[in-house]
This record gives C-alpha cells, sequence and structure tokens, in this order.
C-alpha cells in the first residue's frame, strides 16, 4: 500500500512515536472514518430517535464509552441534511470527540468555561450533560466560528450558555478564580484524524508543531487560573504529537504549584498512558495518568486528554 500521503519528514517522526505500531496506524490512515453522530438528549431520548432513524432503514452501532452515541453503519440519505438533523435532535460528532466532555463530567448548576468551543459541539454536550441547568461560558476568538456556534447552539436548545469572544489566553484576566470546571480543547494539528483529511499529513512540519505547543500551553495556563480551587480542568487535542500534548502538561505543573494531575478512568476505549520522556524532553512522571489514544486503536479519532485537579493552597 503506498502512503505518499504522507511527508518524509512526518514519515521519520511517527516512526519514532510508533515504533512498530507505524504500519497499523498508516493502515489505518489511508481508511474512511465511520460517521457517528450524537443524541441531543434535551431534544429525543436515544431510544425515541433510534426507533425514528431504524424505522427508515439506517443501521446504527453504540458507541461504547457513552450512553448517547451511535455509530452509523449505514444510512440511506445524507445524516447532514435530514430534517432530524435541522431540528437539532443529533449533532455530527466523532466518537472519540465525545470523550473529553464524559470526562469533564459537567453536573447541572455548574459553573463551566468551554474556552475554546466553537464550533459547539462540545459546549452542547456540556449543556445535555448539565440539563441546562447551571452557566456554560461558551468562548472563541473568530467570529465566523461564533456564528457557527451560536447556530449549533440554539439549534440544539442550549439555552445555560453565555458566549464570549476573546482571546482564550487572556481571558483569565476578567474571570479569575471562579468557575467550577473548564475545557481546553485546544487548536491542534490534528494529527489524529488524518482520515478527515489526508492534507494534515501531506502539509505537517515540525515548525507548525512548535508554534502550536506554545500557544496551547498559553490556553492551559489561562484556562487553569480561571478555575476555584478544587476545581477541575480537561485538556484535550485531537494531536497525537508529544509537543502538543504531554509537553504543554508538564509546562502547566512546573509553572503552577497547584496543579494536579488525576487518573481518568474510562471503560471500553483501548488507550496508553501519557509518556513521560520524548527526544531530549523528559517529563514529570505523573503525566502518565493522562491519556493518548490512537486512531487505530478504537477505529476511530486519535486523541489525548489530560484531567487536572487545582489543589487548595
Amino acid at each position: 500500500m503506498s502512503y505518499d500521503i504522507f511527508n518524509e519528514n512526518f514519515l521519520e517522526y511517527l516512526k519514532e512515536l510508533l515504533g512498530n505500531e507505524l504500519e497499523i496506524f498508516l493502515e489505518n490512515s489511508m481508511k474512511p472514518l465511520k460517521e457517528s453522530i450524537r443524541v441531543n438528549t434535551l431534544k429525543i431520548s436515544c431510544d425515541s430517535l433510534k426507533n425514528i432513524l431504524i424505522e427508515r432503514g439506517w443501521k446504527i452501532e453504540n458507541i461504547p464509552w457513552v450512553d448517547y452515541g451511535f455509530w452509523i453503519n449505514y444510512s440511506p440519505e445524507d445524516i447532514g441534511q435530514t430534517l432530524e438533523h435541522s431540528l437539532g435532535y443529533y449533532y455530527i460528532q466523532g466518537a472519540m470527540s465525545m470523550l473529553p466532555v464524559e470526562i469533564l463530567d459537567p453536573k447541572p448548576g455548574e459553573l463551566i468555561l468551554d474556552l475554546c468551543a466553537a464550533p459547539g459541539s462540545k459546549t452542547t454536550q456540556i449543556s445535555q450533560k448539565m440539563q441546562n441547568k447551571g452557566i456554560i461560558v461558551a468562548n472563541d476568538i473568530n467570529i465566523k466560528r461564533i456564528k457557527a456556534l451560536s447556530s449549533n447552539i440554539q439549534k440544539c436548545f442550549a439555552i445555560n450558555v453565555i458566549i464570549s469572544m476573546r482571546d482564550g489566553r487572556f481571558f483569565f484576566k476578567f474571570f479569575k478564580n471562579i468557575f467550577d470546571k473548564v475545557l481546553v480543547d485546544a487548536p491542534c494539528s490534528s494529527t489524529g484524524i488524518i482520515r478527515k483529511s489526508w492534507k494534515i499529513a501531506k502539509k505537517w512540519n515540525i515548525k507548525t508543531i512548535e508554534r502550536l505547543s506554545k500557544y496551547q500551553t498559553q490556553l492551559l495556563l489561562s484556562g487553569f487560573d480561571c478555575l476555584k480551587e478544587g476545581g477541575i480542568l480537561v485538556y484535550s487535542t485531537c494531536s497525537i504529537c508529544p509537543e502538543e500534548n504531554e509537553r504543554c502538561i508538564n509546562n502547566l505543573l512546573k509553572i503552577r504549584n497547584n496543579a494536579y494531575l488525576e487518573e481518568i478512568e474510562i471503560k471500553n476505549v483501548k488507550y496508553e498512558k501519557g509518556i513521560i520522556e520524548w527526544k531530549n524532553e523528559e517529563y514529570d512522571k505523573d503525566i502518565s495518568k493522562c491519556i493518548r489514544i490512537y486512531p487505530h486503536y478504537n477505529d476511530s479519532e486519535g486523541f489525548f486528554i489530560a484531567k487536572i485537579v487545582k489543589k487548595h493552597d
């Protein structure tokens, strides 16, 4: 099989990162990503939507790590053009993309910040987990993405959301130490979702990764500073590059001595522990509490997730 969608530098990088799993990763990257949806339980129950879709000839399968997600094995129609999608009964979302909010575990009545919220997949997921009780501040920096965020929030009937448009790196200047929970689903190189676009593999370069790593660390620090003492932050990316993941978490632990990593407990997902050494860098041993999910492990997207608690001083 030809892997010419990967530039030579990226292949060398992946070989060092993946070792003898490189071939299966490359094979997986050449396959289409399975379509998946999240049932919006603010508007319809999982059973009701499932029955509607099956009656129309859809073949669906439960996603094992969420109660309200389905893989679409077959549909006789475009899943983005149905009446149910237009009404906000379901949201088209990657199966692994639903996991960070599961780990954040939002509760009704909490005050939650989604620092990099657009286009709203995780914001609306948080809202349904909160049953529209409490407040979500959904922030993004780009007006075009804010428009998509606003549209999705309205369509999904997420009425407990306030939209903010600020540079997330400086959000802490206005809202320090007030949120119960924070999600930082950081912009990244998307190397865990090559199956969505082969351009990711063609255009990859280490300079972009290094630039993103600095930006992601700033977002992570800002999000952490917005937390109350005892609050929880979940940091996630759909990248498999350690510079965007473990390095950023290590930077936080060095700069904020009240940041503590918690073990992540999640069922029915195959994953690896966070790595504590990469190239010439050594990371805090607690970073093994993070999880890195390669796309070939669960036939889904690749993801990195960390769960951080702000300790009491």
